[in-house]
């Protein structure tokens, strides 16, 4: 989610969930093990050719499923976040009744493109406990540590269908209520009819066992259809799309600024509306901050502050990346990480403001932990 996220996903250990259901390597002995099963057709022969650059895909992209929104009525998904640490763990089980669904880093694609592995600590009692006794429903998060597992998979029509059953078994075995997914980087008009024809099989797949879809999409301003991520056609089959409201500047890139520009929201929701499903898509604000040699909670950017903290600045007129106002902005002096930039709770308030113009369903997160004084409140206070 966060730029560096798949940096940080690659350091903990993974179990190997085989097309046979075997485990293999690292990982928590005690966490439960989905079978995935591959079709006949996107057996051995396919996986042992993962990774050819080669596309078989034959496939048209299908008309999308609309997402049954009985369930969504029945349970409502206008507050939930992710987690992707221990730290994250503890502030949902503490705080797990300001939540309507959650969705935890479980898993992860494989480089074939078609089996999943764990991450972090899938089904973790406490999470579990915590969710069942507040009536959250678990829809856990699935990621790719590189683009090219995701590429892969949507490329070829066998592992595309087998990826997908693996998804609706894991679901199923489990007992989640859906699946989110974030597969990130896919930015070449090239993606865009394998990944659209995945989403589409995934939301008739998930839809038939009683699921829901969701999906962390990028905050997009309009549609030049470079990238896979076409707002029409996914808002049409998913029941959620959490917009990621950040990263417009990110650690790691070639200058920092403000994480979120309020006239980007505003450009992002408006193209969201366009769609005609405006209710689908939730604001993702940054619970973090960062710097040019640094990142870390929102709490502790402000915490390293050694001078009162800027809430505007003028970097916006003269950044490359784009002139939209840039809102409340967060930013001071540190002693030993230069420039931080963060939000505070006003920041992504004024944020929540904008999406909920134009129709925005509620609000996520990236990510659990370390919450901000008054985070909880706020929210509620738009969505109760």
């Amino acid at each position: 989610m966060l730029s560096l996220c798949l940096l940080c996903a690659a350091c903990g250990g993974n179990t190997f969930i085989s097309p046979g259901g075997a485990t293999i390597g690292g990982g928590d002995p005690s966490s439960s093990v989905a079978k995935v099963t591959v079709p006949s057709d996107g057996g051995a022969a396919d996986l042992a050719q993962a990774g050819s650059a080669t596309s078989t895909d034959t496939t048209q992209t299908a008309a999308p499923v609309a997402a049954d929104t009985a369930q969504a009525a029945a349970h409502p998904h206008t507050r939930c976040g992710w987690i992707d640490d221990e730290v994250g763990e503890a502030s949902f089980v503490a705080h797990a009744s300001e939540f309507h669904w959650v969705h935890p880093r479980w898993y992860t694609i494989s480089s074939d493109g078609v089996s999943i592995l764990t991450a972090n600590h899938p089904d973790l009692a406490s999470i579990l406990d915590a969710a069942k006794a507040n009536d959250v429903r678990i829809a856990p998060l699935i990621d790719s540590l590189d683009v090219a597992y995701v590429r892969t998979m949507i490329s070829d029509d066998a592992k595309r269908a087998a990826h997908v059953q693996a998804l609706v078994d894991l679901v199923k075995t489990h007992g989640y209520a859906g699946i989110d997914i974030d597969y990130e980087h896919l930015w070449s008009s090239v993606d865009r009819p394998g990944f659209l024809a995945f989403m589409t099989a995934l939301s008739t797949g998930l839809h038939a066992v009683g699921a829901e879809l969701s999906m962390a999409a990028p905050g997009l301003v309009d549609d030049p259809k470079e990238n896979a991520y076409d707002y029409v056609t996914l808002a049409s089959g998913c029941d959620t799309l959490h917009v990621m409201g950040y990263d417009f500047h990110y650690y790691g890139g070639d200058h920092e600024g403000p994480l979120a520009p309020a006239g980007w929201i505003d450009a992002v929701f408006a193209h969201a509306q366009s769609t005609g499903h405006a209710d689908k898509f939730m604001l993702g604000v940054a619970n973090y901050g960062i710097s040019e040699t640094w990142w870390g909670s929102a709490r502790t950017a402000a915490a390293l502050c050694t001078t009162a903290s800027a809430t505007t600045t003028d970097h916006m007129a003269d950044c490359p990346y784009g002139d939209y106002a840039s809102g409340r902005a967060l930013n001071c002096s540190s002693a030993d990480y230069g420039q931080i930039w963060y939000e505070d709770v006003g920041s992504m308030e004024e944020k929540i403001l904008i999406a909920q113009k134009y129709g925005a369903r509620g609000v996520t997160y990236w990510t659990i932990g370390d919450e901000l004084d008054g985070y909880f409140a706020m929210v509620r206070s738009h969505f109760p």
